[in-house]
């Protein structure tokens, strides 16, 4: 069987990209025939990754030259299925698409996700999400899925070699160690918080070394904020054992984020023993958390509050902290890679089995007066922009 993703990139190894990457292994191993077109990501990329082709779109690109682009790629081409990840491109690039089936994966709630799926009904056959919050909202706003055609499939992440992790000291009377994994960046993760953070911190009297790991449009601010504190470390990206033997020595992983689906960062930290601090921001990242100990989520932007829940931590019993990591270890190794993919294969037969209930052939997409505007323009000033369908 053809199945194709769609995806804006996967050369950067984000979350989104690492989900991808499992499917270009395992969707393979089971005998279906993988691809992905990555939007934004250098056409040369096909030479490192076989089953990975770009279109080299940039912020300047604007609709009308990404729907002349794809058409051009997608011609001659047919496939049982296609999935858009996190819904990209879907409503003006859905019409082109040769695809027999069509599936949507949402991985976060990000802005204007209701407002978008009220455009798609008709789009899709089925979608899966990344916590059963969102798969809840796609079903509220899409009115002709069921919910056999909306599911959750938890994130799949890879899991921490036993080597790496290493048994923690007792929390009490010695530096705290922090650490934060994924993309840092501004935009959805807010890493900029952890200056007001750090100051609460050290206001009071908290002795920690924080850790980066992980590399992103927020780098260089927060190395430029922190210059002057031995105690604060940027590793950039690391694979493999680097990884894992990392986030293997910190007791906390801290997340300062606005949105966030089932951030797969976090629950790799959680298989090496760390445990979360996360905003209680209503995604399937606080369902987790919870499940290990409520108080370990925060309200948004309370670093007060982060502070009081590490003083606290320190005076529990070793015995009860490291229970609550063997926890933590336990619940995210359900989330492994393999167990993933028999979900997702199970859904997949599931919809290629029902009846098609997508538009085929959908309409011609008609013209909107923001077609023209730079994508960089669309998404600062006009993101609604992204999602505007209409028969022509």
């Amino acid at each position: 069987m053809n199945l194709r993703h769609y995806f804006t990139h996967y050369s950067s190894l984000g979350g989104v990209q690492s989900i991808i990457g499992t499917h270009l292994k395992y969707d393979e191993i089971v005998g279906m025939d993988p691809s992905l077109l990555a939007f934004f990501d250098p056409a040369e990329n096909q030479e490192k990754h076989q089953k990975v082709s770009g279109l080299c779109w940039n912020g300047l690109t604007n609709i009308n030259a990404a729907r002349n682009d794809f058409k051009r790629n997608e011609s001659g081409k047919s496939h049982d299925c296609c999935v858009y990840h996190d819904l990209w491109g879907l409503a003006f690039l859905a019409d082109l698409d040769h695809c027999h089936h069509r599936i949507g994966a949402i991985h976060s709630h990000w802005p204007h996700l209701e407002y978008q799926l009220k455009q798609l009904d008709g789009f899709l056959d089925g979608v899966f999400c990344d916590s059963q919050a969102l798969a809840d909202i796609a079903l509220k706003n899409i009115p002709s899925l069921t919910p056999d055609r909306a599911v959750h499939l938890p994130v799949p992440i890879k899991t921490c070699p036993h080597e790496y992790r290493t048994t923690r000291l007792p929390l009490i009377d010695r530096p705290l160690k922090l650490g934060f994994t994924g993309r840092v960046d501004h935009l959805q993760k807010r890493v900029e918080r952890f200056i007001p953070l750090v100051n609460a911190l050290e206001m009071k009297g908290i002795q920690y070394e924080l850790e980066f790991l992980g590399d992103g449009t927020g780098r260089k601010y927060l190395e430029k904020a922190f210059h002057t504190r031995e105690n604060i470390t940027f590793h950039g990206k690391k694979l493999g054992a680097e990884y894992w033997k990392i986030m293997g020595e910190w007791d906390f992983v801290i997340y300062t984020s606005d949105f966030e689906g089932s951030p797969l960062a976090m629950q790799e930290a959680m298989n090496a023993g760390c445990l979360p601090i996360f905003p209680s921001i209503q995604c399937g990242g606080d369902l987790v958390v919870k499940e290990i100990s409520e108080d370990l989520l925060y309200k948004p932007e309370d670093y007060q509050s982060i502070a009081y829940t590490l003083l606290d931590w320190q005076k529990r019993p070793p015995s009860f902290v490291e229970a609550t990591r063997q926890k933590g270890i336990q619940i995210s190794s359900e989330y492994a890679e393999d167990k993933y993919h028999v979900k997702f294969k199970n859904f997949l037969n599931h919809i290629l089995n029902q009846p098609v209930i997508s538009k085929h052939p959908m309409q011609a997409r008609g013209r909107f007066w923001a077609d023209i505007l730079p994508f960089a323009a669309l998404k600062r000033y006009y993101p609604k922009g992204f999602f505007n369908y209409r028969e022509k």
